[in-house]
C-alpha cells in the first residue's frame, strides 16, 4: 500500500484513497467517546451557523463542539471526552463543530472513504483498512501534534514495531498539549490527554460518509 502523511486543512484538500483524518486532542477523541456513550450518529460541520441550522431543524439533536477551544454559547457540550463520558448518549444524534477536526473533514472531499482517527479507535482502523485492497491511503495530521499518531497508525499499519510509552511520552511533553497541564486553563482538563491516549480502548472505528452534501459519521465494529 501506498501511504501518505499530509498535514493541515490544505493536506485535508489533497487527500485521495482511504483517508484518515487526525485531530486528537480533541475532536477525534469526542467522537469515539460520544459513540462508546451510545451516540448513534454524529454530523461533523464546518460552522457553529450550520449546527444552530441542524438543530432547528430538529430539535433533538444534540450540538458539541468549540471555537478555539472554549466551549460556544448555545452549545450542549464543548469537546472535551472527559465531559462526555459523563453523559448518556443512547440514541442520539450529534452535530459536531470544532476549530481543526470537522474544518478536516469537510475539507476532505477526495477521499473515497472518510475517517476520523485516534488513539482509543488505531486498531479498529488498522483493522478495517487491512480488510480492504486499498492502494492509496492519505493520512491527513490536522494539528501538528497529531503527527505523532500519524507515524503510529503508519507504523501499525506496515507492521512495524509500536512504543506505546514512547509516544505517551512525545505526546505529553509536545509544546501543542502543555496547555492541558496548566491548572489555570479548566477549559484544557488534564484528563482529556488520559483520555485521548487510552489505546483501543473502542472495537469500532469512526467512518465519516457523504450524504446530500453533509457528512455522517457512523460507528462502525471491526
Amino acid at each position: 500500500m501506498n501511504i501518505r502523511q499530509l498535514s493541515g486543512i490544505d493536506g485535508a484538500k489533497k487527500a485521495t484513497g482511504l483517508t484518515v483524518v487526525i485531530d486528537i486532542m480533541r475532536a477525534a477523541t469526542v467522537e469515539a467517546y460520544a459513540f462508546g456513550q451510545g451516540a448513534k450518529y454524529i454530523i461533523p460541520v464546518a460552522t457553529e451557523e450550520e449546527a444552530f441550522a441542524l438543530k432547528k431543524q430538529n430539535s433533538e439533536y444534540l450540538l458539541m463542539g468549540e471555537i478555539g477551544g472554549h466551549n460556544i454559547e448555545g452549545f450542549d457540550f464543548g469537546n472535551s471526552p472527559s465531559e462526555i463520558v459523563k453523559i448518556d448518549l443512547t440514541g442520539k444524534t450529534l452535530v459536531q463543530r470544532t476549530s481543526s477536526g470537522t474544518q478536516g473533514l469537510v475539507n476532505a472531499t477526495s477521499a473515497q472513504e472518510l475517517i476520523f482517527g485516534s488513539f482509543v479507535t488505531c486498531s479498529a482502523i488498522v483493522k478495517y483498512i487491512r480488510a480492504r485492497d486499498y492502494k492509496d491511503i492519505s493520512i491527513v495530521a490536522i494539528d501538528s501534534e497529531d503527527n505523532i499518531f500519524a507515524s503510529f497508525l503508519e507504523d501499525s499499519l506496515t507492521g512495524k514495531q509500536l512504543d506505546k510509552e514512547k509516544v505517551r511520552q512525545n505526546f505529553y511533553t509536545h509544546p501543542e498539549t502543555k496547555w492541558f497541564l496548566d491548572h489555570q486553563r479548566p477549559e484544557f482538563p488534564s484528563k482529556d490527554i488520559d483520555y485521548a491516549l487510552d489505546f483501543d480502548k473502542f472495537n469500532f472505528l469512526c467512518l465519516v460518509k457523504r450524504n446530500n452534501n453533509q457528512l455522517i459519521t457512523n460507528k462502525i465494529v471491526t
